[in-house]
């Protein structure tokens, strides 16, 4: 579940009771889980690469398991574009609810992602290349959301602009440290790996936050 979307990304303020003019956080938010498909897709090729190198005994349970994994990308993509077709017209608690219910498949499909992965007694090396590749994808989410700001910025006056790209700057050095944690997974032992999987997933809602405290300055400053 370390790769599941941080809870800080659907959390917004405005009101449950009547659609919005404005794109709210929820409604990035369901925008961004669009963008984790990548991740899901990621996922499933690096382990099909891996399903194809294992011997036949363990080879139809994992076909299963992988099977399986299809079948929860496919529901959540049905779901994905749901909430997109209709976020511009749903209240804010329609969009919570929808959001609820992606985050629940996004969990389940990483469950799966264990499961497959513990069926093969899968190496330390294996896990990472599929916590690598899911991470990519992540880190093209990551920056489209870094460049979106960026733009968001420049329209901001010199004064209020400098703060705000020395903020969006620290951010970005936040992802190329994450994605410089995943790299130092190579050499690590089970234990380490374990810590370090958790310290990303720590840093991933860090990440959250800084995005969404930029983007409340951003607006602030607009108003």
């Amino acid at each position: 579940m370390l790769l599941a979307a941080p809870s800080g990304f659907a959390q917004d303020q405005a009101s449950q009771s009547a659609p919005s003019s404005q794109p709210s956080s929820a409604r990035r938010a369901i925008q961004w889980s669009q963008d984790r498909l990548s991740e899901f897709d990621a996922a499933i090729a690096s382990l099909e690469q891996d399903l194809a190198k294992r011997q036949a005994d363990v080879r139809a349970k994992a076909d299963a398991t992988l099977k399986e994994l299809r079948d929860t990308r496919e529901a959540y993509r049905v779901k994905t574009e749901e909430a997109a077709a209709n976020a511009r017209t749903w209240t804010d608690a329609q969009v919570a609810d929808a959001r609820k219910a992606l985050d629940e498949r996004s969990t389940a499909f990483q469950a799966k992602v264990g499961e497959y992965l513990d069926t093969v007694k899968a190496d330390l090396a294996t896990r990472q290349a599929v916590l690598e590749a899911e991470f990519d994808a992540r880190q093209k989410a990551w920056q489209k959301s870094i460049d979106e700001l960026r733009t968001d910025a420049s329209k901001l006056a010199a004064k209020q602009r400098a703060d705000i790209d020395a903020r969006i700057d620290a951010l970005k050095a936040q992802v190329d440290e994450a994605k410089a944690r995943v790299g130092r997974l190579e050499a690590a032992s089970r234990e380490a790996w374990e810590a370090v999987t958790r310290n990303y997933a720590d840093a991933q809602q860090r990440l959250a936050d800084t995005y969404n405290a930029i983007r409340k300055s951003i607006k602030g400053a607009t108003q």
